[in-house]
């Protein structure tokens, strides 16, 4: 069978689109780590959690893995007996169900609407509580006193249904069907131009804290339960509605926790209700970023992809392939053999001389008043064209050692293009000093060489896919979406005995770039922020097909925090927030002063968006006039002549040369 008649293996990437059954089905783990990724959770902690990640980072998997219908999965569809052996029962609610814009009202109201959005939430908590109970209870022999229980759960009522449940399925109904009249109290008060007639019936905290210690004492298989409230993305909550949740964290009691969801944008407090006292980090809840700690473990990350992926290709029918084998599948260049595999992808030249050594010559005559027999020479000593990458990177290291006059352009010619024929044929040692040039500048070499034959920069190789997610798998996702459709389109068929070409890994890249500069938008002052992120993006690309690059993979900057203004703090959250950048926990050291800088990295997803280098090994020291113009809007007309000034010792001789790239 062909893959053009098989479904993209890659094309659900949401959680959220998943059934319970392909949530426990496309589960893979970290390796070697005791408890895996659900031990990042805690799911048997008292202690509450704000789990917290990029968008596609697997926060909402994770929960949902933790939830109760998905361990019943894991344990043959029997809850009671994933209880026992599991410790907990999560309750998976997700916050978009909640529809939590009707009780978010700007008519001088705020406080009733509060109160009318707390109310109905505990009673959503509960429902979904008393749902689990409902499927345990039917998956188990476990004696059960329903109507003792109902009239219990009445009991923590401050007033009592008027038609008292006598067991679970009716008290089920009850609570439901009072959700269900203040939906309609709610989405009519516009209409009927009066606020809902709500009648707060218990206490905050009674169900979501009174129920489970009534499940624990008329259930023994649950005797030593926890209830784990998995509320996930509460981002879509107000200020106001994230201090009731934040309350609730406060006061968890009892044999049950919270576990909250969120984007990394998505805490908008954390106050509470009354005194607005926040909650403390590490005494009231624990703090953790998911796509933070994938990247802080970059090979068990690579290890948990490769697992997802075969799984994925599997689960569309291509049959079985290791996850150490995938590599396999896409075409790659050798790193270590540039020289000898780029040449067959570059556009033949027919006796035209290549744009890097036209330019050395017209450059020369311009700084050292080189004539045309002394350029014409340089030209010929410099050039190697069988070995283009070799020839390209001669040329590079000659603009790094740039002459001051013609007689030591010869010198160096005769150098630099000595040591690139002792490189073409294997004499490492009489290429030593041009060979440690492309150990450190291997990439930007080889982006210039493209750039020279006016071709795209490729990026390819399966671990190059997993180093632009950012530790963000539904970005992986989302670049072998594309990569896919492009490889099929052009007939190679992907996993069905063919392999994927390094241009349509390139293209497919671009295009998981593309999607993530769009997808990504911040809700307020998106167009202030994305235009920081483009300026920084084009300072890396500016430095790097420079004559000169002073840093090799340049793709991160430094900054002192402190010095900058409030607006250009707030830009540089807002951005870190969204994963346009992410922030090195370690930071740089300036070299001024002792002080230890912020450190960040333009998002890998955004590298092939302007042909920057995905990795990071250099970085470069803002200033703090530089990055006020950058990060603040106010600050924003000097930007351009302040870039210059930053680049113009780069461009040998001639700074003006920076105008066709900045």
């Amino acid at each position: 069978m062909r893959s053009s008649h098989r479904d993209n293996p890659f094309d659900t990437n949401k959680a959220t689109a998943f059934s319970d059954d392909q949530i426990e089905a496309l589960w893979v783990d970290l390796a070697n780590v005791q408890g895996g990724l659900v031990e990042i959770l805690k799911p048997t902690s008292h202690t509450p959690m704000l789990l917290l990640g990029g968008k596609g980072s697997g926060k909402t998997h994770l929960m949902r893995y933790c939830s109760a219908p998905v361990q019943a999965a894991r344990h043959s569809a029997n809850m009671a007996r994933a209880a026992q052996v599991d410790g907990y029962l999560g309750i998976y609610v997700h916050a978009d169900a909640l529809n939590t814009d009707k009780f978010a009202r700007d008519d001088g109201a705020e406080e009733r609407w509060n109160l009318i959005f707390a109310h109905y939430f505990e009673l959503w908590l509960a429902t979904a509580l008393l749902t689990v109970l409902r499927d345990y209870l039917s998956a188990c022999d476990d004696a059960f006193d329903e109507k003792a229980f109902a009239a219990e759960v009445c009991g923590l009522f401050d007033r009592e249904p008027e038609l008292r449940p006598d067991g679970l399925e009716q008290l089920l109904v009850t609570i439901t069907s009072t959700r269900k009249e203040i939906d309609f109290e709610v989405n009519n008060s516009r209409l009927r131009g009066k606020y809902p007639d709500v009648v707060i019936t218990f206490s905050t905290g009674a169900l979501v804290f009174g129920i489970p210690p009534l499940i624990s004492k008329y259930a023994a298989g649950l005797r030593d339960t926890l209830f784990v409230y998995l509320i996930d993305e509460v981002e879509n909550f107000t200020t106001e509605q994230q201090r009731f949740l934040n309350s609730l964290i406060r006061y968890v009691r009892g044999n049950a926790t919270i576990k909250v969801g969120a984007r990394l944008y998505g805490i908008k407090t954390f106050d509470t209700l009354g005194s607005g006292e926040p909650i403390r980090r590490d005494a009231e809840y624990e703090r953790v970023v998911l796509d933070e700690i994938l990247r802080d473990h970059p090979d068990q990350y690579e290890q948990l992809v490769r697992q997802l992926v075969v799984k994925r290709i599997a689960s569309a029918g291509y049959g079985s392939v290791a996850p150490d084998a995938l590599d396999e599948h896409f075409e790659q260049l050798d790193p270590s053999e540039y020289w000898r595999s780029i040449d067959a992808r570059l556009p033949q030249l027919k006796g035209r001389e290549p744009a890097y050594l036209k330019s050395i010559a017209s450059d020369l005559k311009a700084s050292v008043g080189a004539d045309d027999v002394t350029t014409t020479e340089v030209v010929r000593r410099l050039a190697l064209p069988e070995r283009r990458y070799l020839e390209k990177a001669a040329a590079f290291f000659f603009r790094k050692n740039w002459p001051a006059t013609a007689v030591e352009a010869l010198e160096l010619a005769t150098r630099a293009g000595t040591q690139a024929r002792a490189l073409a044929e294997g004499n490492r040692e009489g290429g030593a000093d041009l060979a440690k040039i492309i150990s450190y500048f291997d990439s930007d070499i080889l982006a210039q060489l493209h750039r020279d034959h006016q071709q795209r920069v490729p990026y390819a190789g399966f671990k190059t896919i997993i180093g632009l997610s950012q530790g963000i798998t539904r970005n992986l996702l989302v670049d072998l979406k594309h990569i896919f459709r492009r490889s099929r389109f052009a007939g190679e068929e992907p996993f069905a005995g063919g392999v994927i070409s390094i241009q349509s890994q390139s293209d497919g890249v671009r295009d998981g770039a593309s999607w993530f500069w769009e997808d990504a938008q911040p809700p307020s002052g998106a167009l202030k922020v994305r235009d920081s992120i483009e300026s920084v993006a084009i300072l890396f690309r500016t430095v790097r097909y420079s004559d000169s690059p002073s840093e090799c993979d340049l793709c991160a900057f430094s900054v002192q925090l402190d010095t900058l203004t409030d607006d250009s703090r707030r830009t540089l959250q807002v951005a870190e927030n969204w994963s346009y950048l992410i922030r090195i926990k370690e930071g740089r050291r300036n070299k001024n002063n002792d002080q230890v800088d912020a450190l960040y990295q333009l998002g890998p997803m955004l590298a092939p968006r302007w042909e920057v280098s995905e990795h990071r090994r250099g970085s470069m020291e803002l200033s703090t006039e530089l990055a006020n113009a950058m990060f603040d809007p106010a600050r924003r007309s000097g930007l351009a002549a302040l870039m210059k000034k930053r680049v113009s010792r780069l461009f040998t001789p001639t700074p003006e040369t920076t105008d066709r790239l900045i």
